[in-house]
């Protein structure tokens, strides 16, 4: 009778481990999936600055150039729009290699995780 309680205790163990890995997996993999389209937008972004910093590039000096700043559009010379949107894709850079430290680290917790699991199982397997 001892070693059916026993297996019951091993069970609930084992089950509420097995619960606790399944809703880490869910949290991480949607934050993982934030992530992916954060990189996606910012990439986007650069990608866009660049089209239109070589637009501009081939304009004449003397050409008006508005940037829109919310719902409006100033007039600025051209070097400040460059250099505006030189800061946007360094900005932008940075931020995708923060993300992809975080993207690392949440890959880590999810792998550790797993094998933690693991040697509970065999753990529990070699009784």
């Amino acid at each position: 009778m001892a070693t059916k309680e026993n297996t019951i205790i091993v069970d609930l163990e084992l089950k509420k481990a097995f619960q606790e890995l399944q809703n880490k997996m869910i949290t991480t993999t949607q934050q993982l999936k934030v992530s992916d389209a954060q990189i996606e937008t910012l990439k986007r972004q650069i990608t866009h600055s660049k089209l239109v910093t070589k637009e501009i590039a081939a304009l004449p000096s003397e050409t008006r150039v508005f940037q829109g700043v919310g719902r409006m559009f100033l007039l600025q010379p051209i070097p400040t729009i460059q250099k505006n949107l030189d800061a946007k894709m360094k900005a932008s850079e940075e931020k995708i290699k923060t993300i992809d430290t975080n993207k690392g680290y949440l890959e880590r917790s999810i792998k550790e995780s797993e094998d933690s699991l693991r040697e509970l199982v065999l753990s529990k397997k070699g009784r």
